[in-house]
């Protein structure tokens, strides 16, 4: 297998707006989209770019007044990590996985993102993640999400698909 990087930490915040606020003004992060978490309905989920290829996954609760995880993750705490692999090798995943003994979830289909889940030997969640429409070369990932964000946010619609993340590749190239 080939991982192609680290896609994203996932924490969990107490407070969305001020959690966003604080990687926006102290690292300079770029915030590309926040959406409803389509695994609990109490919270949601915004994307800060944190540079060239990498990102940070914010978790937290709609409500304020909500506490997220109490049990075994609590705020500050990585529900997981992504490790960003090629569209190509996601055909194989779980095969590949098979042949060196890891055991893996068969693929999940997300919104733009085709998902692989699958734990470390310490309980440690690790998703593999790839893009289901992959960006031309040289094309960055970041202006693809935010123009897939605007597209998604003039729809009013909830989250970003694969059709938003077609039609922004599809701008972009217009522009280049």
């Amino acid at each position: 297998m080939r991982v192609d990087g680290l896609g994203y930490p996932a924490i969990i915040v107490k407070n969305m707006e001020e959690s966003i606020g604080f990687y926006t003004k102290t690292f300079g992060m770029e915030h590309l989209y926040t959406e409803p978490n389509r695994d609990d309905p109490e919270s949601a989920q915004a994307l800060l770019h944190a540079g060239g290829d990498t990102y940070v996954l914010l978790v937290g609760p709609t409500n304020p007044n909500v506490k997220l995880a109490e049990a075994s993750l609590g705020v500050g705490s990585m529900q997981y990590f992504s490790l960003q692999v090629p569209a190509a090798w996601m055909d194989r995943a779980f095969y590949e996985l098979s042949s060196v003994g890891a055991q893996a979830s068969e693929e999940i289909r997300r919104g733009y993102e085709r998902l692989v889940f699958m734990e470390d030997p310490n309980g440690v969640l690790i998703i593999l993640t790839a893009w289901t429409t992959e960006p031309p070369a040289g094309m960055s990932r970041p202006a693809v999400l935010a123009r897939a964000a605007a597209i998604r946010d003039a729809q009013r619609q909830p989250f970003i698909e694969d059709a938003h993340i077609r039609q922004a590749i599809s701008d972009l190239a217009l522009r280049q």
